[in-house]
Parts: C-alpha cells; sequence; structure tokens
C-alpha cells in the first residue's frame, strides 16, 4: 500500500512539474505568439511612422505566423499611444512604434505625459531614420548653409522658418541649428507638412526642415532650393547637396527615428525575440527598398543600442530646451 501511495504521490508530483514547467515556458514566451499582435501608432495614417509600420508589419506576420494589426491612435501629441501601451499587458500583444520625439523630446516639453519612457517601456528595436533636409524659397539670397548663416547674423530676426509644432523634428532641428550657429530666425508653426512647405514655396515664411521626398520633388520643380541635408553623410537620393556639417557647423546631425517597444516588464526573452525578428523583418528587400525610396535609412539594433540612443538624445534635447527657454502651452 504504502509503495501505492509513493506512487501517486511521485506521479502527481510530476504533473505538477510538468504543469509549471509549462507555465514556465509560457511566461518566457516559448509559445509567443499565438495570437494576433497589436501595433499602436501615435500618429494619424499616411504619415512616415504609419508606412514603417504597416511595411513592418507585413514582414513580421509572415515571420510571426500570426496577423499584426496597426492601429492609429493621434492625439494629445503622442499621449493617447503612449498610455495606451504603457498599460497594456506586458505580454508582448501590444506594442508602439513612436517617434523620437514622444519618447526623447516630450518629457522635456510637458508635465502632463500620460507616461514615462523610462519607466513604461522596453525598448525594442530602433528601426528607421529620416534625416531632415533644409530648403529655401527660391527668392532668399542664399545658396548654401554658410551663405545662410552670414546673411542670417546680418538680418536678425529678419529670415522666418516654418515648424510643424513645437517639439518636433522640424521645429528642434532648427532651434537647434541657431543656438549652433548663433543665428535669430523666427519660428511659424504650422499644423501639418503641407501647409508649411506651400508658404514657403510661396514665399510666406522663406526656409525650413523637411522630408527628403518632398524637398527632393520640389526642388526638381524649381519651387525649393535645396540647401544641405543634416545627416553625417550625403544621402543617396540627392548625392549633389552637402552636409550642414560640410558647411562648417561641426557635429550638426538632425532627423527623426522610429522605434519600437513594448509595456514595461515585458519579458526579457519576448523583447530578445521581437527585436530577432525585427532585424530580420528590416534587412528583407521587401521592407529596406521601400524605405531607402523613401530617403529612411534603415536600421534595425538591438534592445540595449535602442536604449542608449534613448538615454543619449534625453539628454541632449533636454540641455537645449533648457538653454534656449523652449516651452509649450499647457
Amino acid at each position: 500500500m504504502k509503495r501505492i501511495v509513493s506512487a501517486a504521490v511521485a506521479a502527481a508530483f510530476a504533473m505538477l512539474s510538468i504543469a509549471a514547467g509549462g507555465e514556465q515556458a509560457r511566461a518566457q514566451g516559448d509559445d509567443y505568439p499565438s495570437r494576433p499582435v497589436k501595433l499602436i501608432l501615435p500618429q494619424p495614417a499616411g504619415g512616415a511612422v504609419d508606412l514603417i509600420a504597416r511595411t513592418l508589419g507585413e514582414r513580421l506576420a509572415e515571420q510571426l505566423k500570426q496577423p499584426v494589426i496597426v492601429e492609429n491612435m493621434p492625439g494629445a501629441n503622442g499621449s493617447l499611444a503612449g498610455g495606451a501601451v504603457a498599460r497594456a499587458n506586458p505580454d508582448g500583444y501590444t506594442l508602439m512604434m513612436a517617434v523620437d520625439s514622444n519618447l526623447v523630446v516630450n518629457p522635456s516639453l510637458y508635465n502632463n505625459l500620460t507616461y514615462e519612457p523610462s519607466r513604461d517601456f522596453a525598448p525594442i528595436s530602433v528601426i528607421a531614420k529620416l534625416h531632415m533636409v533644409l530648403v529655401a524659397n527660391p527668392k532668399v539670397p542664399v545658396n548654401n548653409v554658410g551663405e545662410l548663416i552670414a546673411y542670417a547674423r546680418a538680418n536678425p530676426n529678419k529670415l522666418n522658418y516654418a515648424g510643424i509644432g513645437i517639439g518636433s523634428a522640424m521645429h528642434m532641428g532648427m532651434e537647434l541649428f541657431k543656438f549652433t550657429t548663433k543665428t535669430e530666425i523666427n519660428h511659424v508653426s504650422y499644423r501639418g507638412t503641407a501647409p508649411a512647405i506651400t508658404d514657403v514655396v510661396g514665399g510666406v515664411v522663406e526656409i525650413m526642415f523637411t522630408g527628403p521626398p518632398s524637398a527632393k520633388s520640389m526642388s526638381e520643380g524649381g519651387k525649393l532650393k535645396l540647401l544641405a541635408v543634416a545627416s553625417p553623410k550625403r544621402m543617396p537620393l540627392m548625392p549633389d547637396v552637402p552636409t550642414v556639417q560640410e558647411a562648417g557647423v561641426a557635429g550638426y546631425e538632425m532627423g527623426s527615428w522610429f522605434g519600437l517597444l513594448a509595456p514595461s516588464k515585458t519579458p526579457t526573452a519576448i523583447v530578445d525575440r521581437l527585436s530577432r525578428e525585427v532585424n530580420k523583418a528590416v534587412n528583407d528587400p521587401r521592407f529596406s527598398d521601400r524605405m531607402k525610396a523613401q530617403g529612411l535609412e534603415v536600421v534595425g539594433s538591438t534592445p540595449e543600442q535602442m536604449l542608449a540612443t534613448m538615454q543619449a538624445d534625453t539628454k541632449k534635447w533636454a540641455e537645449l530646451i533648457k538653454a534656449t527657454g523652449i516651452k509649450i502651452p499647457q
């Protein structure tokens, strides 16, 4: 009888061990994903973030063998999407495709954000970068960055630049340019890229930073002058246009990067799995070729590299905002 009882107890312990092992495996993401993954964006459909997310989603769905559902959640300068992802279950089924400003600029501008990037998110990978292009109305009497700096210094506050909201890449890029070059150029804020470019073309404002595709197409039509690209080296899309650094503004670089994040406390195994899958996806020609055609630089990074980028850029923009006194109505 004792042997029968002992055997029964051993069998029970074995079943418990198997069950515990299964739970542990599930906690570590061995069966991830077993259902659709949701990708939340803080921007409306139609922009660069939307293009990146949907193109990446197609590749990930194929690799993960589960649907990847893209949900646009614009509003409150990223707070709606950021808050939704921060509050989501940390199980890898709700992710966020963020623009860098959501993570590294907003914390220094807003007192009422619904998320804290360093606390609420687990970085997965930087997906791509989009460097800005400095353009001018054809009637502006400058043809390069050196001439722009000289003209702006000789005529303080005579030039106006178009920005797309406080804290955006177009706004922060010009504020960094002004601070670095010790020039005074007025900011005129617009609600979108289209009306901003329209006014630069029309001469209502003189200069702006914009994305490579629109800059290239407008310059080919003679509607804008290309002064420089704000990348570390010349862009393949417009190889004849010099960089801002070539004009003597040492170390100047301006662009947006786009990154994928999960809620904090998402199991490391799931974060690492997603990072590997993302890197595989961005190196797929079906993804990379489409991004390069839009002037985007494909990246793909580890979670550790993305975290380091977030920390460095948060410090950079916090210092600029403090030094220049940039404020946003709240």
